[in-house]
């Protein structure tokens, strides 16, 4: 790793941005899930649910998770291995190179599509 991100301001700006990414995932999280709970309650509280649309919404919902949230760990691990060797070797630095990024992304693709699926199958 080279020293050119090793400054006090470049610790604290990636500090920031993990910061920042993080709040995004949790947040890009969170509105997947209302979203697919929202969509639940209509499919089972109406009896002629307008398939259509609400296909429309369960499909741009895990489009929507699945990029955004590809978008935001991919950032942290960009973010992650920005580090200089003295932060590198941290604990929390060690924690965030040595994180699983590939299977975070495949429970978000299982989870996040198996809700849409079976919405789907439900509605159709």
């Amino acid at each position: 790793m080279t020293n050119k991100f090793a400054s006090a301001t470049d610790r604290d700006r990636r500090a920031s941005n993990a910061y920042t990414r993080g709040r995004d995932l949790y947040w890009t999280i969170s509105i997947g899930m209302i979203s697919n709970l929202v969509t639940l309650v209509i499919i089972s509280s109406i009896d002629d649910t307008p398939a259509l649309a609400i296909s429309a919404v369960l499909i741009a919902t895990l489009v929507f998770v699945l990029v955004s949230s590809f978008d935001c760990m991919d950032d942290l691990k960009a973010i992650a291995s920005d580090m200089d060797d003295e932060e590198a070797s941290t604990e929390l630095g060690a924690k965030l190179l040595g994180s699983p990024w590939y299977l975070f992304k495949g429970l978000l693709v299982i989870s996040f599509g198996a809700m849409a699926v079976t919405q789907l199958l439900e509605i159709w």
